[in-house]
């Protein structure tokens, strides 16, 4: 910011504001600001959306955009790139991942939908996605019909899609959502030595917190020497009593044997309910034992235990709380896909098409798991814990026959390994001074401290370098077999009507002579000068973003229902003179801060233009929230001004993430410099858009519009 002396000098030479202005423009920042504004008309996002909302690794795509616009690429380029880049005779992988854009929207991975189905959904969002962005035009009000206000017919619309319907793509979503680009981001190398830094600085810290903890560590191995009984067990078995959600009969006996027999339906969940006699618990085991030479009641005589659950509840209240479970370990491990059946860590994430099983193992002994909380569990006097086993997989037919569930307040080694647990061996007179240490740092606040501050910051440094390895980024890619593309009947993928050639709405532009019907040509028609549209389009979101407002209010509709510009011969002189200029977006904006009408004070309303349509004062309206946080950060000397890389994690309140998503997903957030880089560059989850935003966009779709909410909080 200019100093008080720098600013008058500004408001009365030309050539000092025009300097600055230069040197604003010349800020490798200018590029973040730009591109603020396009990740919302991209729809760019982090994640795939929709229920599973896996994540993705197309932020690459993001530095492009911060590139492109710092390097002033001319638009009509810098479109021509994001359509087509692939196309490009020697192309980049900068400029093939431009294709990026027409990537970005959300894909479906839900199980009972069709793959067809989500493929044309994409092809319906890139058509629409451009109308928006590009045209300023309601291109979806076609999808059904022509349009009924428009000059675009249903023919015309199906045509454009046709640009779009031979990418090398299936429908699929997640990790196989092709096609890829690998790419190797030259901007997560500073994440990685940024993160490195932090876990040598952090390193001491914790191994001085542990050196601390030597000396009242060994006052607590004496005592418990003193204390441990030959017998001492630390399990204690918990009885109860037990019930099934689908008719199961379940029955445990005095040694905590919990038997099935009677209806044995295909799946069902069982819960054992009861009050441990414990000061705290800290773990849960789970002994699955066989009946009749077989561990389950199904055919195979494999069980298949797909999620577990841990629950408080008072008594004689129907209100559940769930305790969240840290780890689980088993006797048994079979090494699979995240979505196959064998590791014990799949009963954590209440996905039915993972779990535990110890198929492949003898069927005539026990298994055993262990489940620790990620907090010491104390009940009241009132409350009674819920341990309840589902059995939801899509196998079914693999019930539990027989089980025993026990508890213990101890931590560390004897939650996290199967076996005699430290105090176990030190009651039989074996000293594993090292297990013992790891019991008591377990309970060591000012270690455990320490130890939580460094494992963050490892979680973090073992992140970004994954993201400095090779990503998979989505592009697009042609497929060697062109699909036909056939008019969809009221809008339904499967109702296929005409098949239609790659074409555009006529009375929009004619299609340039010698150009082919390919997307580099799309690209070219949108920006040629007889296209009426784009220019001012983009004009017009620039406008918006230095006014608060466009000279078109419906900055997503210049068609008959939107509304008229308010200045036309203002919008069509700058529209031409940026077209003109080489599609200089800098040149763009510095025509309209120079002009009189932007340099008018803002303190004043005429009475009769209170919303400000004549331009009768500068602009003046609230700020985006996420400018908001980037100036605070900037006030307070912590903001990070680095560049590009790997998404990061500010703050916001815990358990967002993990309410939504049942525990799949946690919200960590970043540690040290990273925690302070700008709103840019925080990770975007579409389900949960970050909750220190309001009047964001979704990005779920395309949005040009700004919102801005009018209330006390707010404002």
């Amino acid at each position: 910011m200019p100093s008080a002396q720098s600013s008058e000098k500004l408001s009365t030479e030309h050539s000092a504001l025009s300097t600055w202005i230069d040197t604003l423009l010349a800020s490798p920042h200018y590029g973040e600001r730009m591109a603020m504004f396009w990740l919302d008309a991209a729809r760019y996002s982090d994640t795939d959306g929709f229920q599973s909302d896996a994540t993705r690794t197309n932020w690459p795509w993001r530095d492009y955009v911060v590139e492109s616009f710092n390097a002033n690429k001319p638009f009509d380029q810098f479109t021509l790139e994001q359509f087509a880049g692939d196309l490009l005779p020697n192309a980049t992988p900068e400029q093939k991942i431009a294709t990026c854009f027409h990537r970005n929207h959300m894909t479906n991975g839900e199980g009972g939908r069709d793959k067809e189905e989500s493929r044309i959904d994409y092809v319906i969002d890139r058509v629409n996605t451009m109308g928006t962005t590009w045209l300023g035009l309601t291109l979806g009000c076609t999808q059904c019909h022509s349009h009924k206000f428009d000059p675009i017919s249903h023919h015309d619309y199906y045509a454009l899609n046709a640009f779009f319907n031979s990418i090398d793509e299936d429908g699929a979503a997640g990790t196989n959502a092709k096609p890829y680009l690998s790419y190797q981001s030259p901007h997560a190398k500073r994440a990685v030595e940024e993160s490195q830094k932090l876990v040598e600085a952090r390193k001491p810290v914790e191994a001085k917190a542990k050196a601390d903890a030597e000396k009242p560590f060994a006052k607590w191995l004496e005592q418990q020497q003193k204390q441990v009984k030959p017998d001492h067990s630390a399990w204690k078995i918990i009885l109860g009593s037990v019930e099934s959600q689908e008719g199961t009969k379940l029955a445990q006996t005095k040694d905590g044997l919990v038997t099935a027999s009677g209806p044995n339906p295909k799946q069902d969940d069982y819960r054992l309910i009861a009050s441990p006699k414990l000061p705290r618990i800290t773990g849960l085991k789970l002994e699955v034992l066989p009946q009749g030479g077989v561990l389950s009641r199904g055919k195979s005589g494999e069980f298949i235990l797909t999620d577990i659950k841990v629950q408080v509840r008072r008594k004689g209240s129907s209100q559940i709380r769930d305790i969240l479970v840290k780890s689980a370990v088993s006797d048994t491990k079979i090494e699979g896909k995240a979505r196959e059946y064998g590791d014990v860590k799949g009963t954590l994430d209440d996905d039915p098409r993972n779990g535990w099983t110890t198929k492949g193992f003898p069927k005539d002994q026990p298994h055993t798991a262990l489940y620790g909380l990620a907090q010491p569990l104390m009940l009241e006097s009132d409350e009674e814990l819920i341990f309840e086993l589902r059995h939801r997989s899509t196998n079914g037919d693999a019930n539990i026959a027989k089980f025993r569930l026990s508890a213990t307040d101890q931590a560390g080694p004897a939650v996290r390994e199967i076996g005699p647990t430290p105090l176990e061996k030190l009651a039989k007179g074996e000293i594993d001074r090292a297990k013992l240490l790891a019991q008591f740092l377990e309970d060591h606040e000012p270690y455990q401290l320490a130890k939580a501050s460094l494992d963050r910051a490892n979680a973090q440094l073992k992140e970004v370098q994954a993201a400095a390895g090779k990503l998979n980024v989505m592009v697009l890619t042609e497929r060697k077999e062109p699909r036909d593309t056939h008019v969809l009947l009221r809008g339904v993928w499967d109702k296929k009507g005409d098949v239609v050639p790659r074409g555009i709405p006529a009375a929009i532009a004619p299609w340039p002579e010698g150009l082919a019907k390919d997307r580099i040509g799309l690209a070219k028609w949108i920006t040629s000068k007889d296209n009426p549209l784009t220019a001012r389009v983009f004009v017009n979101h620039v406008w918006q973003m230095l006014f608060g407002a466009g000279l078109v209010r419906t900055p997503d509709d210049f068609g008959l229902q939107g509304q008229r510009p308010t200045h036309p011969e203002l919008l069509d002189w700058l529209a031409v003179d940026f077209m003109e200029s080489g599609w200089d977006v800098k040149r763009l904006i510095k025509t309209i801060v120079t002009s009189e009408t932007y340099q008018q004070s803002s303190d004043r309303t005429d009475p009769s233009d209170p919303t400000n349509l004549l331009l009768s004062r500068g602009p003046r309206f609230r700020l985006p929230a996420w400018m908001i946080r980037d100036a605070a950060l900037a006030s307070s000397g912590l903001l990070n001004r680095a560049l590009g890389g790997p998404p990061v994690r500010p703050h916001q309140p815990e358990g967002v993430w993990e309410e939504i998503f049942m525990g799949r997903f946690t919200y960590e957030p970043s540690q040290g410099a990273a925690q302070y880089r700008r709103t840019l560059y925080a990770f975007w989850r579409r389900s949960s858009a970050p909750t220190f935003l309001f009047d964001s966009a979704q990005r779920r779709v395309c949005e040009v519009s700004m919102s801005r909410t009018n209330t006390p909080l707010q404002a």
